[in-house]
């Protein structure tokens, strides 16, 4: 399995698939206040509910952030599981989020993951918990294997 595949499946899990665009610092859906929420070449959001085509724009966007990954040779000379970690964080913030991890990256860079698992990790205490503490245990797994 690929790091994008491994990404892809952790995330349709973590962010979990909801049928209609919805806010997410509240998780309710969004409505348009006249006809459809539309985006692109008319693209009708209210009714893209498919997991499918979920997943294949959840594809596209992370090879969109693997192929912006694959300049940094700290992450090139990664496990896969480690290189999804790294994806993960960057779908949800940005490449440029990623790189405000310098501490956990220079770990990376070394070989060091177990300082880099302790590195990822964010102030927020309930964010810590829910995210990152899986993506500390899976760094720390690339260490036995």
């Amino acid at each position: 399995m690929s790091a994008t595949d491994l990404t892809v499946s952790r995330l349709l899990g973590e962010e979990g698939v909801k049928q209609l665009p919805y806010d997410d610092a509240t998780g309710k859906p969004v409505t348009a206040p006249v006809g459809k929420l539309t985006w692109g070449a008319g693209f009708n959001l209210m009714q893209c509910g498919s997991r499918g085509l979920f997943e294949v724009m959840l594809r596209y966007l992370v090879g969109e952030i693997e192929v912006q990954l694959q300049a940094f040779s700290w992450y090139v000379s990664q496990p896969e599981a480690v290189q999804s970690v790294c994806q993960d964080i960057a779908y949800n913030g940005g490449v440029h989020d990623l790189l405000n991890y310098p501490h956990m990256i220079a770990a990376l860079a070394h070989g060091d993951l177990e300082t880099a698992a302790q590195q990822c990790s964010v102030a927020n205490p309930k964010l810590d918990e829910s995210r990152y503490a899986s993506l500390r245990a899976i760094i720390r797994s690339a260490i036995r294997n």
